[in-house]
């Protein structure tokens, strides 16, 4: 897909799940190669805002490398010692009781087990991690984006009907009620041109995809 094809087609699931892709990639455990997400992501951030071009990096003069990118993403969101910005939705959940809110294990994150349940998905027992890290779930929203269009090709229009809904549903219930506060966290917490970036994307799509279900996000 082109830059000029992208901007003409944010809505489609092909667009769509190749950002939750490159957000599920940054948000993971640095690779080696982890320095050349970066262009993705001013990429990713300039398509969403229209322009086409990408904005300008604040440490234009080279790429983060891939240990400035490994020591940033263990400082914020793994330790040891205290972690500044916990990357899991029950975290965040400002519409929980008093006493669950910060928790990690609340509510959401079995519901969110459920949701991948219902796609026919389950956690691989290889998986260590919870089921509502910002990873798992930026996967699960680019499994369903690429299900829409496997679907879409074979004309099944009632199954790609079945797939926008679970992806309306699953960003209401699981991404729209955090990712927002997960992101200024990340913002308030970090000088990493890396994570800023993947931050600030984070939440332009999270708005963007707001809108493309019909709702607004502030």
């Amino acid at each position: 897909m082109s830059r000029g094809d992208a901007i003409d087609d944010r809505n489609s699931a092909i667009f769509r799940g190749r950002i939750y892709r490159i957000l599920a990639m940054a948000f993971s455990p640095p690779k080696a190669d982890a320095s050349s997400l970066y262009e993705a992501l001013l990429q990713a951030h300039a398509l969403l805002l229209s322009t086409g071009s990408p904005p300008e990096p604040e440490k234009p003069s080279e790429k983060p490398s891939f240990s400035t990118i490994a020591k940033e993403h263990l400082k914020l969101f793994v330790g040891p010692g205290h972690v500044p910005c916990p990357p899991y939705e029950a975290v965040y959940r400002k519409d929980r009781p008093d006493f669950e809110k910060g928790l990690v294990m609340g509510p959401s994150t079995a519901d969110v087990r459920r949701a991948y349940l219902a796609a026919g998905l389950d956690i691989s027992k290889t998986y260590t991690d919870l089921p509502d890290h910002i990873t798992a779930e930026m996967e699960f929203m680019q499994f369903l984006c690429t299900e829409e269009t496997r679907l879409e090709q074979e004309c099944k229009e009632e199954e790609v009907t079945k797939m926008k809904s679970m992806q309306r549903e699953f960003h209401k219930n699981h991404i729209e009620p955090w990712v927002g506060y997960f992101a200024d966290c990340i913002l308030h917490s970090t000088t990493s041109p890396f994570y800023r970036e993947t931050a600030t994307v984070l939440k332009q799509f999270a708005k963007s995809e707001a809108d493309y279900f019909g709702r607004d996000l502030e």
